[in-house]
């Protein structure tokens, strides 16, 4: 008989981050599909936010998201921030 000790451990091994770049990512998708939930967007794919962020380093990765979380505290879009620093223009 499997103890809840044992069923917890193997859930976090199952889902264990790979890497640090992998976790800011994963802080990424929270954010952005946290703001998503009950709109017409559907939620986003760890892939799809890791695509539009291959071109960063990982410095520019941890700044970028303190300037997205910034502007979240101060007018409330996480995603807006995102997706508009992210446009070529």
């Amino acid at each position: 008989m499997q103890s809840l000790f044992d069923i917890i451990n193997k859930e976090r091994s199952v889902n264990q981050i790979k890497s640090e770049r992998a976790d800011v990512i994963r802080q990424f998708v929270e954010e952005i599909n946290r703001e998503r939930t009950g709109t017409k967007y559907k939620q986003l794919s760890p892939k799809a936010i890791a695509i539009k962020l291959s071109h960063l380093d990982l410095g520019s990765l941890y700044t970028f998201l303190s300037l997205c979380k910034d502007y979240k505290n101060r007018q409330g879009a996480f995603g807006k921030y995102f997706f508009g620093a992210l446009k070529v223009k």
